[in-house]
């Protein structure tokens, strides 16, 4: 029985092993220089959400107060990116962020954008200019956000105002990839999942306009 309890709490703590958030993920693999930094930080200012730009050497990260800040790899040269709280472009809060280092483009969530009043998903370039709104939402708030590289695709995961829906969406499609009343708080562990409903949206547009030739 003791041997049979043992197998089963290694079993256990070899499936919590590869639950870890893509975030803490990414933290381990960061230079050393930076890790050093980030011990260093106030609390409010250690990350929720970390990128890296391996080709520049850059890393970016997000704190609890919705900032977007960014270092290079040795640990110097720390700077702000976006900021909230009305600050910049008008922009409120942002709740994530991810990076297309090859197009050098930054998007990011915002809660709500003080021209419109309404919660939007935006971009900028990698130093935090040339700021853009990409959509807005009139009855819904965007939280989440995450660039496939290998597609060259945008996901984003928004909830409603007025209750619990949380929805997934690719950027350009018109209808729900995935609709729940749970919070998404990883979308890049359901982009695999997904792929397979654009894949047959994509056959089924083919087929109606074979059928209309």
């Amino acid at each position: 029985m003791p041997h049979r309890l043992t197998l089963l709490l290694c079993a256990i703590f070899a499936a919590l092993s590869l639950t870890r958030c893509d975030h803490q993920v990414r933290y381990r693999q960061l230079p050393f220089w930076v890790q050093q930094h980030f011990q260093h930080l106030s609390d409010w200012q250690h990350p929720q959400k970390i990128e890296v730009d391996r080709d520049r050497r850059r890393v970016y990260w997000l704190n609890r107060q919705g900032e977007i800040r960014a270092i290079e790899a040795d640990g110097r040269n720390e700077i702000v990116i976006n900021k909230g709280i009305g600050a910049q472009a008008g922009i409120t809060f942002i709740s994530d962020f991810t990076i297309n280092d090859r197009a050098g483009i930054l998007y990011f969530t915002d809660l709500m954008d003080i021209n419109t009043g309404q919660g939007a998903l935006k971009k900028s370039d990698l130093n935090g200019h040339h700021t853009e709104t990409i959509v807005t939402f009139p009855t819904k708030v965007p939280y989440a956000v995450h660039w496939d590289d290998a597609n060259q695709q945008l996901y984003y995961a928004t909830r409603q105002k007025s209750g619990q829906l949380h929805s997934l969406h690719l950027l350009g499609e018109n209808l729900s990839l995935i609709t729940t009343t749970k919070k998404m708080r990883n979308i890049t562990a359901l982009i695999d999942s997904s792929s397979h409903l654009i894949d047959q949206r994509v056959l089924v547009a083919d087929r109606l306009q074979a059928g209309t030739e």
